[in-house]
């Protein structure tokens, strides 16, 4: 397969290069640059002259967080890890040491935690370059049958949550030039039935990055990304059982949370080169 010139690649010795990434949306269709190496075998994003940047993630213990996690320590940026499952960080986490993987047991919706949490990097690592505020939450049901307590914790994670991180987080972004990513969805520009509150928080999450954009910018960029139909636990949450299982095969027919990573580390170390604003990455029906 001939490579184009908008994304030329070299071979590395760790993993052969079984494809191309795929252009998600028109916004990514300009010259990355080069010498760079894409890997579709677990992917792995290679640009020369990024250095290690210190990044906060929070919902880091499943789905894209997680993949995401392993995907930024193996490529040796220095992640803080934040979850309310610390088991479940640990698990993989252990391995490493603290000059690469920091964990901090939180809940997102606190913003306390959030606070405590961006200390510990300031004072283990003397700053953040990066802000993942990525945990989130979704349970569909039809608006007349919803409780009311699930429209609250959408609200609580999905918009609280990431406004705690922004916040603990903006100083030091500032101050370093950093970047905020945000994970929205499909449902930032659109609407569906039986997730009409999901949809909300999700508009939310896109218009506060267009505020971050607007009023700070020339000293933070900003990320948007958008993903469809995920193979994850997400569904799970749903708990009307018909609507859960009609869903179903649509998520598990979905991307892999690695091919989201990919694209929050392509949008990472295209730092100076410039920025995505906005990533939409949908499921390859084909």
């Amino acid at each position: 397969m001939k490579v184009p010139m908008l994304l030329q690649t070299t071979p590395t010795k760790s993993l052969p290069i079984t494809g191309m990434i795929p252009v998600m949306t028109g916004s990514l269709a300009f010259n990355l640059g080069a010498p760079q190496c894409i890997e579709l075998n677990r992917c792995a994003l290679y640009l020369h002259g990024v250095k290690s940047q210190r990044i906060f993630l929070t919902g880091a213990s499943s789905g894209i967080g997680a993949a995401t996690a392993r995907l930024l320590a193996e490529k040796g940026h220095r992640v803080l890890l934040i979850s309310r499952d610390l088991s479940a960080m640990q698990s993989w986490a252990s391995a490493r040491d603290e000059n690469s993987v920091l964990l901090h047991e939180g809940d997102a919706t606190n913003a306390e935690s959030m606070q405590v949490a961006a200390q510990k990097m300031k004072d283990q690592w003397g700053g953040i370059d990066v802000c993942i505020p990525n945990a989130g939450i979704g349970v569909f049901s039809p608006l007349e049958e919803a409780d009311i307590s699930d429209w609250h914790r959408m609200i609580d994670v999905n918009i609280k949550g990431v406004l705690n991180g922004v916040h603990a987080c903006l100083d030091s972004l500032l101050k370093n030039k950093g970047q905020v990513i945000q994970i929205g969805s499909v449902a930032a520009r659109n609407v569906f039935p039986n997730s009409g509150v999901y949809c909300a928080t999700k508009h939310a999450v896109l218009a506060l990055s267009e505020s971050l954009r607007i009023e700070f910018r020339d000293r933070l960029a900003v990320t948007t990304i958008n993903p469809g139909a995920v193979n994850t636990a997400f569904i799970d949450q749903t708990t009307n059982s018909d609507l859960r299982e009609s869903y179903r095969p649509q998520f598990e027919k979905g991307m892999d949370p690695v091919f989201i990573a990919e694209a929050i580390v392509l949008s990472i170390e295209s730092k100076g080169r410039g920025v995505f604003s906005e990533i939409t990455v949908r499921p390859d029906n084909r």
